[in-house]
């Protein structure tokens, strides 16, 4: 009796396989740092061991993979997250220091325009990471993220929350998402812009 090796797509299907398995509990990881509120690598490492875990216990579906990494826009990423975590920190330090009456909250509502299960929970992660914002909720059906943000005095911060929220989105669809991904989100910009652009108080609502 001779051992055979897989050849052709079976052996192709095992590292599409892990990866589509990978997806899946990251997908699940992030919505786990999403419901504590706390990226924290505690947080992060325990998502990821009870995502790992209920994976395995309850054999979940794969999460089909429609993931491309792009290394210099994912670079760009991390740079802008970095760059958005450093300038709230500071902002938010400010005014609970010496405006701490200004220190309100308003929960904002902002359309999505990716329809990717998997780029909107990276997006929402990806937000809940910056100090003085956080998801409150993913409506999926609607494709409108809820986000909540501190400090906010005057319609000028809603916003600039608004615009943080959407170039986030943006350039998580530009390093992460397929060519179709991108397609859909530039076509939905497009149509957002034409909306605003027909009713200014919609772009500012």
């Amino acid at each position: 009796m001779s051992g055979r090796r897989p050849t052709g797509a079976a052996a192709r299907s095992l590292p599409q396989r892990l990866l589509r398995r990978m997806a899946t509990v990251v997908w699940l990881t992030a919505m786990w740092v999403i419901l504590w509120g706390d990226a924290s690598p505690g947080t992060v490492l325990a998502g990821a061991g009870v995502a790992s875990g209920c994976y395995a216990a309850a054999r979940l579906p794969d999460l089909p993979v429609r993931l491309t990494v792009r290394p210099l826009r994912t670079l760009l990423l991390l740079w802008h997250i970095a760059a958005d975590l450093l300038t709230s920190s500071l902002r938010v330090a400010v005014h609970v220091l010496w405006h701490p009456k200004r220190m309100r909250g308003v929960i904002v509502e902002v359309p999505m325009r990716t329809d990717s299960d998997l780029l909107l929970a990276l997006t929402a992660a990806g937000l809940s990471l910056i100090t003085g914002s956080l998801v409150i909720e993913l409506n999926r059906e609607e494709g409108v993220l809820y986000v909540h943000g501190t400090p906010i005095h005057s319609e000028r911060s809603v916003r600039n929350l608004r615009r943080q929220v959407r170039r986030t989105e943006e350039l998580f669809v530009r390093a992460f998402g397929t060519s179709s991904d991108i397609e859909q989100f530039e076509r939905e910009e497009r149509l957002m812009l034409e909306a605003e652009a027909a009713d200014p108080a919609e772009g500012e609502a």
